[in-house]
């Protein structure tokens, strides 16, 4: 027999929706159809030639303490060093500024999209198509880590410490500490290179075998995206190293970053987003 005494056990919990409101998550903009990372916020476009192909760049405002690790000529510079068969089709480069609370849920080096829609919330698209883009990052906050990694992220954590950041451990965490010098190497030298190794395996597997044939090329998207994620990112991680250590034997890499303003002041970039004003 129901006792009306007997208090709802669920009553104040996330089972009944307590804290749903003030749940931290990254929401939809209302009527815009893009994802999240592709609704743009103040930028620049600029345009280059590399080897006679047009490349072009949309360049995020950074807030206050975050900074572009490298600059469109940076990329440019490697893309001359790659063949040019590798990056053919990839035409645009978003160097993007990550909200905060993205940052936090969602956080990033950088990331390829084989077909983007980039534009202002409820805008039209300015851009469709292939994209690379890397995320504008911060010193001011250590990345924490537990220490109960697995074997994909003990890799990486190698990798981070190969790339010059400082990774020390407190108690059950590690701590990595990050300068503007080591986030370059990650993003320019690494990242870079692993999101180009996804469009290698993309137009092997997918573009060149389609032919320009529509339903044949989204028959062989099923199949790409069927193959387990860690094959996927193995053939990007052996793409990046592979290229990084030839062009390093080639004396490519490293290379130092840009420092003259007047190309970033031509184009209206403002030199303080890639921290070329010395702040």
């Amino acid at each position: 027999m129901r006792n009306p005494t007997r208090r709802n056990r669920n009553i104040g919990t996330a089972r009944q929706g307590h804290g749903q409101d003030n749940r931290l998550v990254i929401r939809d903009v209302a009527n815009d159809w893009r994802e999240w990372w592709a609704q743009l916020g103040p930028h620049e476009a600029v345009h280059r030639h590399v080897d006679g192909v047009g490349v072009t760049f949309i360049v995020e405002a950074t807030l206050k303490g975050w900074r572009h690790s490298c600059t469109p000529d940076d990329i440019c510079h490697l893309l001359r060093a790659l063949p040019k068969a590798d990056w053919q089709g990839l035409s645009l480069f978003l160097l993007r500024q990550p909200r905060r609370k993205e940052a936090i849920l969602r956080p990033a080096w950088g990331r390829l999209s084989y077909d983007a829609s980039l534009g202002r919330p409820g805008r039209p698209d300015i851009w469709q198509g292939p994209t690379v883009s890397l995320e504008a990052q911060t010193t001011d906050k250590p990345l924490v880590w537990s220490v109960s990694l697995d074997p994909e992220d003990t890799q990486e954590l190698g990798r981070l410490i190969a790339d010059g950041h400082a990774v020390t451990r407190k108690g059950r965490r590690h701590v990595i500490e990050m300068t503007s010098a080591s986030i370059r190497s990650t993003q320019l030298y690494r990242t870079l290179l692993h999101e180009i190794g996804h469009w290698v395996d993309w137009q092997e597997k997918v573009l060149r075998p389609a032919g320009g044939d529509l339903d044949h090329e989204s028959a062989l998207s099923d199949l790409y995206f069927a193959r387990p994620r860690a094959e996927r990112e193995a053939f990007a991680h052996r793409y990046a190293d592979e290229t990084r250590e030839r062009l390093a034997r080639l004396g490519v890499l490293p290379f130092e970053a840009l420092r003259s303003h007047e190309r970033l002041t031509r184009d209206q970039l403002d030199p303080r987003w890639f921290g070329l004003d010395g702040t």
